[in-house]
C-alpha cells in the first residue's frame, strides 16, 4: 500500500504532462516559496560585498525552458544564475525516473523522463534511449552557452574555469549525468558521455542500476562487479564520482575503491534530517578524508525545514563533523522540489550563516571557494 501510495503523485503528473503540456508540470513541482522578482545589483557581487556562488546540481536542463531568457517558472536560468552572484552552475542531465516503481533495477513499465522527452518534441531516439536524453540536455547546454555571447561558458578543464570572468558576469556550466540508466550495460558509453563534456558521474537515481545500489532502491547493494569497471573507468579518464542517491554500501565500495575525485552533489544530513539517503556521520567523514565535497540540499526532504535557516543549520552539522571546507551548495534546483528562494535570491542565505556562527571568511567558502577550489584541483588539465 506505501508503494501504492508514493506512485499516485508521480502518476497525477504524467498525467497532467499529457493533458495540459510540461509546463503546467514545471510550474507545479519547481516551486519557490519566496520567488525573487527584484534584480538584484550585480555591482555588490563585482565589489565583493557578496561572496562567489556555485552550486552543484540543478536539473533545469529537463525542463522546456529558454536557459537564456529569465522565466517565471521553477529555480534557474542565466539572468538568475547572474543576478544570484553564481560564477559555476553543475548542470544535471536526469536521464530515467521510473514511473511506476522506485524499489527494483531496471523497474518495468513507462519511465517518466521518457514521457517528459516526448511531450518536448526531443529526437525520436531519446523517447526510448536514457543515453540520447543526456545527449540531448548536453546539446541544450552547448547551445544555450553558444548564444550567450560568452555570459555562459561550458566548462571541461581546469583551464576553462580559470578563463571565466566572473566579473563581467560570466557564469561557467559544468555537466553531469544524474544516474548511470544511460550505460545499457554498455561501459563504453563512458568515453562517449566524457566526449560530450560530462565531467561529473552520479551513478544512480531513484532505482538501482547495472552499476551500483541507489538508497531509494530495492536491495541497497553496492558496486557491481560491472560498477568496479564502471567506476574505475571514470577514475582513470580524470572525471567525477557523484554520490548523491548512492545506498550506504555504495558509497562504502567507491571509497574503498580509493576514487581520486568524490562529491555528494546535494542531500542532506542525517545529524539534522534523518532520511534513507541523507548523509551518516561516518558517511561524512570518510567522504572529507577523501577530499570529497559534500553539497547540502535546499528542499525539505534534505534540511527538514522550507527557509535559509534549516539549510543552514544542516551545513553547519556538516562543518561540526568535517569542517567547513568540505561543504558546498547542493541546490538541486528545478529537481521537482520547492525551496526557499530561486538562483537569484541565494543570498538570503548568508544571514543565516551568519546567525550559525559562521565567519566571513567560512561563508565565502561554503558559497563557492570550496567548490571552485575543488574543481580546480579536479578537473582534467589537457
Amino acid at each position: 500500500m506505501r508503494s501504492l501510495l508514493a506512485v499516485i503523485p508521480v502518476v497525477f503528473l504524467a498525467l497532467l504532462a499529457l493533458l495540459f503540456g510540461v509546463r503546467v508540470v514545471d510550474h507545479a513541482v519547481n516551486r519557490t516559496r519566496h520567488p525573487t522578482r527584484d534584480r538584484p545589483d550585480r555591482a555588490a557581487v563585482a565589489t565583493g560585498a557578496m561572496p562567489p556562488v556555485v552550486d552543484l546540481h540543478s536539473d533545469v536542463l529537463l525542463w522546456s525552458r529558454p536557459l537564456l531568457e529569465r522565466s517565471a517558472r521553477g529555480h534557474v536560468d542565466l539572468p538568475r544564475l547572474r543576478e544570484g552572484g553564481f560564477v559555476l552552475q553543475v548542470f544535471s542531465a536526469t536521464n530515467s525516473f521510473p514511473l511506476w516503481s522506485n524499489y527494483r533495477r531496471t523497474p518495468a513499465g513507462p519511465d517518466l523522463v521518457s514521457l517528459l522527452a516526448l511531450c518536448q518534441r526531443w529526437p525520436a531516439a531519446a523517447w526510448c534511449s536514457p543515453l540520447e536524453r543526456a545527449f540531448v540536455q548536453a546539446e541544450a547546454l552547448r547551445a544555450g552557452a553558444a548564444q550567450s555571447g560568452g555570459r555562459l561558458v561550458v566548462v571541461e578543464r581546469a583551464a576553462d574555469l580559470a578563463a571565466i570572468d566572473a566579473r563581467a558576469g560570466a557564469v561557467g556550466a559544468i555537466l553531469s549525468i544524474e544516474g548511470l540508466h544511460a550505460l545499457d550495460g554498455d561501459p563504453g558509453a563512458i568515453d562517449r558521455l566524457f566526449a560530450a563534456g560530462f565531467r561529473v558521474f552520479g551513478l544512480v537515481h531513484m532505482t538501482d542500476t547495472d552499476v551500483a545500489g541507489s538508497a531509494h532502491g530495492w536491495r541497497k547493494g553496492g558496486l557491481t562487479p560491472f560498477g568496479r569497471r564502471v567506476v574505475a573507468r571514470i577514475d582513470s579518464l580524470g572525471a567525477i564520482v557523484d554520490l548523491a542517491h548512492a545506498s550506504s554500501a555504495t558509497i562504502d565500495d567507491v571509497l574503498d575503491a580509493g576514487v581520486a575525485r568524490v562529491i555528494v552533489s546535494h542531500g542532506g544530513v542525517d545529524g539534522t534530517c534523518p532520511g534513507n539517503r541523507n548523509l551518516s556521520d561516518g558517511e561524512l567523514s570518510r567522504i572529507a578524508a577523501a577530499g570529497g565535497l559534500v553539497g547540502i540540499g535546499f528542499w525539505k526532504g534534505a534540511v527538514c525545514g522550507e527557509d535559509a535557516a534549516a539549510i543552514a543549520r544542516a551545513i553547519r552539522y556538516a562543518a561540526d563533523a568535517i569542517g567547513a571546507d568540505h561543504v558546498a551548495l547542493g541546490s538541486d534546483f528545478d529537481g521537482a522540489v520547492k525551496t526557499p528562494f530561486d538562483a537569484a535570491g541565494v543570498s538570503r542565505l548568508v544571514p543565516a550563516l551568519a546567525a550559525e556562527g559562521f565567519t566571513d571568511p567560512e561563508i565565502a567558502a561554503i558559497m563557492g571557494g570550496n567548490a571552485l577550489r575543488f574543481f580546480a584541483a579536479s578537473l582534467p588539465r589537457d
